[in-house]
């Protein structure tokens, strides 16, 4: 009989734990490393010669929108296929349970309309087996995965599950409150990693079916912190909020909110732009006295080379839906409605005085970054593909703003664009994510899709840090990107490879790896025949999960290995749900 189920044979193991590398032979037996060191080739099933190969712990991934994807794609893709082997979801609040029956339809189209997942694909496919969120974990836990899950108890849902639709327009009762902190228990008790929200006020694209804020968005501070006393008397879970992007928002909720539950608190989102050069520098030094306080905070990143490309009327999720006035464009009905709009002078001067690039620095940057890569089905007379809205703005004299809307008009509403990259300065990459409590990235994979891909971040910062520039070592950059989110979240058996944790691991060459910066590939392989746009990244020649190759060159085996992981405690402080 066999020791092992896997025996990798001579590869360059990188750890995670920032030791230096070293090559051996790793043993893998009932989905975990048995052993790291000298093993004889019969001793496994099945062997794998690593021989010039790094082996590195699979990437984990704290920021995701998954949740429905899921569902119809086993692979989390374009994550699974870019060495992503645990996605967290129900990030920012946003998610399905709890739900009503009633209610689903409405919760689909707050998923479209803030993480841009497309309802024809949630209606086609979401089981919609559950009611409760511990039914949401037990469908989960049945559903075949080729990577691991962890999941957020979402507020906003919580907050229209007890409140309907007074949650965006009042506070809750005391009834309500002691209702939603039963619920939150109960999520916890069946699996929730603790809760998520998003709290930007008006300053923001997470907007609802009608264009108005979500609940998190607009709720009380002091409600927002009674909630996260579950986690202080439970003495569990972590927090994720988004209340900062690139220079919006109000970081004191990140730090109430760590008062509040004494919990760790992972704050959204610190980025890099040429618009505010030194945002990242004091965003690092307000983390840094965050915690020299005693607060227990992190903070995640969007730092790589992706973009936004889309069809700007038709693709769903601009960033400028940001701006309150831009939104009265993007719920307007029709294109006659629209074109109303954009020609009517008031509009355009409301438009014009709102618009602010630094806005939008943690996205896709300003209008005048844009190239326009398609002025729809008719022909190009006045030659504006390829070339920025700035650039034709400065040689036509106008305003970027006027420049946008008039190519807008002019191309029937369907010209396409596609935005610079989301960070372009690697030296402030590399110091950003040297802070001791910043994590490496994030890919909001599963949202979006229809404008952008971010499940290949990993690979780029790979790439980027490590064999362009040489800024960071595989050493440190596999401990950022994977036993440093796996301590902040609470995952105790992975990020490292070491004997008696669980055997997710990456077999790769670093030339190997590719991240095509041209333009995204088109697939029409969602529910329903929808389509999505897809990074060109990858390069792995193995990626394991739970022990199983679930990745064999890029192409998926087939195996569906994943489990869901429950960080916190079954049985702590149970309330009732009322």
């Amino acid at each position: 009989m066999s020791a092992y189920d896997i025996v990798i044979l001579g590869g360059t193991v990188v750890d995670g734990t920032r030791l230096p590398r070293i090559r051996t032979d790793i043993g893998i037996k009932d989905g975990v490393i048995a052993r790291l060191g000298a093993i004889a080739p019969e001793a496994g099933k099945r062997r794998i010669d690593a021989s010039g190969f790094i082996v590195a712990p699979g990437i984990i991934d704290t920021h995701t929108h998954f949740d429905a994807q899921v569902f119809w794609d086993p692979t989390a893709s374009n994550a699974g296929e870019n060495g992503v082997t645990t996605v967290v979801t129900g990030n920012c609040g946003f998610g399905f349970a709890p739900c009503r029956p009633q209610d689903r339809d409405r919760y689909m189209l707050m998923m479209e309309t803030t993480e841009q997942v497309p309802a024809v694909q949630m209606r086609a496919a979401l089981p919609w087996s559950w009611e409760s969120f511990p039914q949401l974990v037990d469908a989960l836990r049945r559903t075949p995965k080729a990577v691991n899950l962890t999941m957020y108890m979402p507020l906003n849902a919580l907050m229209f599950y007890v409140m309907g639709e007074d949650a965006k327009h009042r506070r809750p009762t005391a009834h309500e409150l002691r209702r939603m902190k039963g619920l939150i228990h109960e999520a916890m008790n069946a699996g929730a990693c603790g809760i998520s929200m998003s709290f930007m006020g008006s300053s923001n694209n997470h907007v609802d079916y009608d264009g108005s804020p979500m609940p998190t968005d607009v709720m009380s501070k002091e409600d927002a912190y009674e909630l996260a006393t579950v986690l202080r008397d439970r003495r569990d879970g972590i927090i994720q909020v988004i209340s900062q992007i690139g220079p919006e928002g109000d970081r004191s909720i990140s730090e109430g909110l760590a008062r509040a539950s004494g919990r760790p608190v992972l704050h959204n989102v610190f980025s890099v732009s040429s618009y505010t050069p030194e945002l990242h520098r004091q965003s690092m030094r307000w983390l840094t006295e965050m915690n020299e306080s005693g607060l227990r905070m992190y903070a995640e990143t969007v730092i790589h080379r992706g973009w936004v490309e889309a069809e700007l009327f038709n693709s769903p999720g601009s960033s400028l839906d940001a701006l309150d006035v831009y939104r009265e464009l993007t719920v307007a009905p029709t294109k006659e409605a629209k074109r109303a709009m954009l020609e009517d002078p008031r509009f355009r001067r409301r438009l014009r005085e709102s618009y602010n690039p630094v806005m939008f620095e943690a996205t896709a940057g300003g209008i005048d970054g844009y190239t326009i890569i398609s002025m729809g089905p008719g022909a190009d007379p006045n030659g504006r593909i390829d070339r920025t809205f700035g650039d034709i703005a400065a040689v036509e004299g106008k305003n970027v703003v006027d420049a946008f809307m008039d190519l807008a008009l002019e191309s029937d509403l369907e010209f396409e664009f596609k935005s610079r990259p989301i960070a372009e300065n690697v030296e402030a990459v590399a110091e950003l994510i040297g802070h001791s409590h910043v994590l490496a990235g994030a890919s909001d994979g599963g949202a979006h899709s229809k404008i952008t891909s971010g499940g290949g971040w990993a690979t780029d910062l790979l790439i980027w840090l490590t064999r362009e520039t040489n800024l960071k070592t595989l050493e440190e950059m596999h401990y950022r990107l994977s036993y440093q989110p796996a301590r902040v979240m609470g995952i105790k058996d992975r990020g490292a490879l070491l004997e008696g944790m669980a055997a997710d691991m990456l077999i790769y060459r670093p030339e190997d790896l590719y991240f095509e910066r041209d333009r995204y590939e088109i697939r029409h392989d969602q529910p329903g025949g929808d389509w999505r746009r897809v990074q060109k990244a990858g390069g792995y020649r193995y990626i394991i999960c739970n022990g199983e190759v679930s990745f064999d060159d890029g192409v998926p085996t087939g195996a569906r290995p994943g489990d869901y992981l429950q960080v916190t405690e079954p049985d702590r402080a149970p309330m009732a749900a009322e």
